[in-house]
């Protein structure tokens, strides 16, 4: 059994740095356990050995040492703080010790770190055995560990991961890495909710107090993003390779407004909805006020309505349906373009929403989520109240969050 933790490591580690140590770790399990199955019943099992410690390292700064004298139940490789490597062991005719294993043959090849800190210019992944022992049952295991990788590299071929992971960080398009689907029948999906499910404050509001149903949006949901990074991920309204930087480039006249929400944690998830206005932004006065107002003035107006159609009875409980002002609760931190404005909800600042967040991403992969921003109207001239835009969450999976 192998099992690998990253969270404890240096920043300056990378996603796909963890990926590849792993899957180094994971070939060295592998070819334990062909060699293993190979020498098993084949060997006099019953001799103990005296001799010292073998050591498998992983890097020159991080080793750990295998004591073939120490029962096997649960030999740990420590690299670093957080990475544990558990050889167990079952207990039948199948399953005996190793200590028998003593050959010089047996030992293991270690990429020496020269190679480590190269830039992985080598196929992957690499030779874990040298100087196999020639008994026929480990020759046959080695070639058959030989062909599947032989095999691998002629399928599918390899590439190096660290440059992978740069060039998707470099080229994410932002706006468009979370799906559409319409039907909302495809999991870790967005569409646009219906605006009559949210009840917003009507014409005669100052005097009736009453709300009535939403019946349109100003703005239309034009793209997602569902993205987990190390960092927090402001202002992606600027990247050059988003949505809204091509409308800029081309000088178009649709103004873009971004709820960017961010659920604090490690790593960090960023929800992304980019809603566009097509008509002139003058001609819409209290989002016109909003964009160009201050910061107060904005905290003291943009409102949030959540609803969760479908989902656990204790997180539709916790989550209601009732509109709040947002900038009041939460630290909103706003950043205004030639044709956006990004709101960077940090959820982590309030107790409260963090409690909530975390019990939501418990049933995350259950939950449809659907939300509608607007801004709220205190005078009889901003009344009615009109939606800036909904969205429909589907199922969304922290698994399918796209790295940057």
């Amino acid at each position: 059994m192998l099992a690998a933790d990253w969270r404890f490591w240096k920043l300056y580690l990378r996603p796909a740095s963890a990926k590849s140590v792993t899957i180094r770790m994971v070939e060295r399990v592998a070819a334990l356990r062909e060699m293993y199955r190979a020498k098993a019943g084949k060997c006099p099992f019953s001799r103990e050995l005296q001799r010292p410690p073998r050591k498998v390292s992983l890097t020159k700064s991080h080793e750990a040492t295998l004591d073939e004298n120490s029962p096997l139940d649960n030999t740990q490789l420590n690299h670093g703080t957080s990475t544990d490597v558990e050889y167990g062991k079952k207990k039948g005719s199948m399953y005996t010790s190793l200590v028998a294993l003593h050959n010089c043959s047996d030992e293991f090849f270690d990429v020496p770190d020269q190679e480590l800190n190269e830039t992985h210019s080598e196929s992957f992944p690499c030779r874990v055995l040298q100087d196999i022992d020639h008994s026929p049952a480990f020759s046959s295991a080695a070639g058959l560990v030989k062909k599947l990788h032989d095999l691998a590299v002629q399928k599918k071929g390899y590439v190096d991961l660290q440059e992978a992971s740069e060039d998707n960080s470099n080229f994410c398009s932002y706006g468009s890495t979370l799906q559409k689907d319409a039907n909302g029948s495809c999991p870790c999906s967005w569409s646009s909710a219906d605006p009559s499910t949210f009840l917003i404050r009507g014409e005669n509001y100052l005097k009736d107090n009453q709300k009535v149903k939403a019946k349109g949006t100003m703005m239309q949901l034009v793209g997602a993003d569902w993205l987990r990074s190390d960092r927090w991920e402001q202002d992606l309204g600027s990247r050059p390779n988003g949505i809204v930087q091509k409308y800029a480039l081309q000088n178009r006249p649709e103004f873009f407004f971004i709820v960017n929400i961010q659920v604090p944690g490690v790593p960090v998830y960023t929800l992304a909805l980019y809603y566009m206005l097509k008509t002139p932004l003058e001609e819409q006065p209290l989002l016109n006020s909003f964009v160009n107002g201050d910061d107060a003035y904005r905290n003291s107006r943009f409102k949030l309505i959540p609803f969760i159609p479908k989902g656990s009875w204790i997180v539709k409980q916790s989550v209601g349906k009732k509109s709040c002002l947002v900038g009041q609760a939460l630290e909103i931190h706003y950043h205004r373009g030639k044709n956006y404005l990004e709101l960077a909800i940090d959820v982590g600042s309030s107790t409260v929403a963090r409690g909530v967040v975390s019990l939501v991403n418990g049933y995350m992969t259950n939950l449809v989520v659907e939300m509608a921003f607007l801004i709220q109207a205190n005078t009889e001239e901003e009344l009615p109240e009109l939606l800036l835009g909904t969205c429909r969450l589907n199922n969304l999976d922290v698994g399918k969050a796209v790295a940057v």
